[in-house]
């Protein structure tokens, strides 16, 4: 007599559905690694894309830091310096906000005595103060005398100097007396003496 003796262990449910979930979990993993792998290329690309835009901003930056020190060095020539003092000097009268053309103007017209013209004015800074030239014309030397006197007087200018003088002869032959005088101009002193 024969006795046949099967020794070996059934498959359980696990492992007969292994195959069967093999398939689609394979499928699943390979999508998955190619999405990963899509998103590293199209990181590195825009980590190139960045990494070019900063080597251009860098390039750019150091081109005009070469600018901004060739500038500096040019600035430094002293016609370039006075010129600089210069805008310094009226950026300062800018910022205390005293100075006005039309300030000075009024000023000095409200010196002028009707015998006299203004016929010319020019400004020009001298250290932290404001020179004014200007040059008039009277029909006497009273009417010129007054209005020295009246500049002299008045608390916007100090250092009234005349610097030149003469007479001009006019169709009418009556002599006009032309002189250039020169003053630093301290604008806004009536109101700070008026606070």
């Amino acid at each position: 007599m024969k006795v046949a003796l099967n020794l070996a262990i059934p498959p359980s449910a696990h492992e007969r559905y292994a195959l069967y979930w093999a398939i689609p979990a394979t499928l699943l993993g390979v999508t998955g690694l190619a999405f990963l792998l899509l998103f590293t290329v199209r990181s590195f690309h825009e980590y190139r894309a960045v990494q070019k835009s900063v080597a251009e901003h860098q390039g750019r930056e150091n081109t005009l830091r070469a600018q901004e020190m060739a500038l500096r060095k040019q600035l430094e020539e002293p016609e370039f310096r006075r010129l600089l003092d210069d805008v310094q000097f009226v950026n300062a009268l800018i910022e205390k906000k005293r100075f006005s053309l039309t300030g000075l103007a009024t000023d000095i017209t409200e010196l002028i005595p009707d015998d006299v013209r203004l016929t010319g004015l020019a400004l020009a800074p001298e250290g932290q103060e404001l020179a004014v030239r200007f040059v008039i014309t009277g029909k006497s030397e009273e009417a010129i005398e007054s209005f020295l006197s009246d500049l002299e007087d008045s608390p916007h200018f100090k250092d009234v100097r005349i610097i030149n003088q003469g007479f001009e002869q006019t169709a009418a032959a009556s002599e006009l007396e032309n002189i250039a005088c020169a003053a630093h101009y301290l604008p806004g002193e009536s109101e700070a003496s008026g606070e």
